[in-house]
């Protein structure tokens, strides 16, 4: 089938997500290997939005589809409840790298921060969820009504108004504290602490503005939270899995959640998978009490065998410690960019999770950097430059170069 009628074929029978399908435009990819993909259009393009910003370990690693072919070949479905070993050593080995006691696998981030918004419920008997302004959680309409993203737009005549932390960039002080920090303590005395179940934040903000919370913040959430009997949610799904040079983004703070939801680099998009991993109290509790949560692919075997190809993948191949290096010569070089007159106003991130702010609307710039060999995801007046962890070093200048030569088009 040649590439024009393929496109027009699926068009006429798969829709387009977030997107008005009459003037959408996906790209026809053909190919795919390490931090790149081929499309027809343009060629290979460097993948600096890691498809959903998930292929963490990179494309078409041998290691992570060897394993998925031999649980293919053993056991490719089974009932959610069943015993496998993938789920057992899936289970063993997440639980032990981020320091919880047990693991809830669902099949994408919505259905993870949900049920984590279940068990919350269940654990406090308490139903009201704080989260950032900014945030960003999932597209179901009960996590769209909680987190503060504008895509909740054309649902939120039928929602409940949220509870929300201001989270400005950059963050300034008020007395002795945070702007942030003020802003929870106002929240939470607003709301009453006896009707909060949990607060619910990002390891680190994804394309809502990556922005660097205040020293106090993740401490001072920590203290309220176990202070007043809420639990504390880490949605991780983002900033997880190596993302921003540590395995998850709290580490870089030093607090540990009661909660914390993953998916996208859990299986480096291979396949469909996300949990909720949970500490030995909520476990506990769970012991004698119903976990009213399940799911019909729940720990399904070939994307648990996933998760743990790409696990192994990121941490024989130190991509953790990569993405920090790598991503530190990134930062540094697009700073330099940033003193030419070429309308960069900011850059800011953790690792490979790195937004750089315009002066001006960036969509025309991810035509232009298409067609210098570039996949540059952009939104509003910001580029984002999130690659696979496998990003060589020497790709840096290049992709820079390219970046430069975009902008003065622009």
């Amino acid at each position: 089938m040649h590439p024009s009628d393929l496109a027009a074929a699926q068009r006429g029978r798969v829709l387009v997500t977030w997107s008005k399908q009459a003037t959408a435009d996906p790209l026809e990819i053909v190919e795919a290997t390490g931090a790149r993909f081929r499309t027809r259009r343009y060629g290979w393009l460097w993948d600096l939005e890691s498809q959903v910003y998930n292929v963490n370990a990179g494309h078409g690693h041998p290691h992570i589809r060897q394993r998925m072919h031999a649980q293919i070949e053993s056991i490719a479905a089974a009932n959610p409840n069943a015993v496998l070993p993938i789920r057992e050593q899936l289970g063993r080995m997440v639980c032990e790298r981020a320091g919880f006691a047990k693991a809830f696998f669902a099949t994408g981030g919505s259905e993870a921060v949900e049920n984590a918004i279940k068990m919350a419920r269940l654990y406090t008997g308490k139903t009201r969820v704080i989260t950032r302004k900014n945030s960003y959680h999932g597209a179901t309409l009960a996590v769209l009504e909680i987190a503060g993203d504008r895509r909740k737009q054309a649902f939120e005549h039928a929602m409940k108004p949220g509870l929300h932390i201001d989270d400005p960039y950059p963050s300034q002080r008020v007395g002795d504290t945070s702007d942030w920090v003020a802003s929870l303590e106002r929240v939470l005395d607003q709301a009453g602490p006896d009707s909060v179940a949990a607060i619910l934040l990002e390891g680190f903000t994804g394309t809502n503005g990556m922005q660097l919370p205040p020293p106090d913040f993740w401490p001072r959430v920590r203290e309220l939270a176990t202070a007043h009997n809420i639990l504390l949610i880490d949605d991780e799904i983002f900033s997880g899995f190596g993302r921003t040079g540590r395995w998850f983004a709290h580490e870089h703070w030093g607090v540990r959640p009661d909660l914390m939801t993953i998916g996208k680099g859990l299986t480096s998009g291979y396949a469909p998978l996300s949990g909720v991993l949970v500490s030995q109290d909520v476990a506990d509790y769970f012991a004698e009490q119903t976990l009213w949560c399940g799911l019909t692919h729940y720990a399904h075997p070939v994307s648990c065998a996933a998760a743990v190809g790409s696990m192994e993948v990121i941490a024989r191949e130190g991509l953790v410690g990569r993405a920090e290096r790598v991503g530190q010569v990134l930062q540094t070089q697009l700073k330099t960019l940033a003193d030419t007159d070429l309308g960069i106003v900011d850059v800011r991130g953790l690792g490979l999770m790195i937004r750089v702010e315009l002066d001006r609307n960036a969509t025309p710039l991810h035509q232009l950097m298409r067609e210098r060999g570039v996949f540059l995801p952009v939104r509003d007046n910001a580029f984002f430059v999130c690659p696979p962890l496998c990003l060589p070093e020497e790709a840096v200048a290049e992709i820079v170069a390219a970046l430069a030569d975009g902008l003065a088009q622009l």
